[in-house]
């Protein structure tokens, strides 16, 4: 009985060159799993690469925007800043117009005055 089983043991075995194909397409599909594990790496690796260009892009354009914002804040400012130039340049002049029409005034006083003095010191004699 052991002769049959042994004789059925190798009966249910493949022949060897069956054998040997099941070896390489194993060693086959071991090699197309590393290739699929290498191409779901690289998959998994562009993914973590465009998620990381996203992120830089998005960092970007908020930065770009705070940009924007303070250079706005600074031209209105700048806008502010003239205008208040402006004031104070109209305001000087205006104020040097004032201090020379007073200066004018002045000066006619000062001679109208003179005048009347000049006419009260005069003789009397001429004045009949």
């Amino acid at each position: 009985m052991e002769g049959t089983s042994a004789a059925a043991n190798s009966s249910s075995l493949p022949p060897p060159s069956r054998r040997l194909s099941q070896i390489r397409r194993r060693k086959k599909r071991t090699r197309d799993e590393m290739f699929s594990e290498i191409m779901e790496s690289s998959r998994s690796d562009r993914a973590h690469l465009n998620e990381w260009k996203e992120t830089v892009s998005k960092y970007r354009k908020e930065a770009s925007e705070r940009e924007d914002m303070r250079d706005q804040r600074e031209d209105r400012r700048d806008q502010r800043e003239d205008r208040r130039d402006q004031r104070e340049e109209r305001r000087d002049a205006r104020d040097e117009r004032w201090r020379q029409e007073d200066q004018r005034r002045e000066s006619k006083e000062d001679h109208v005055l003179i005048k009347q003095k000049t006419k009260q010191n005069k003789p009397l004699e001429k004045q009949t």
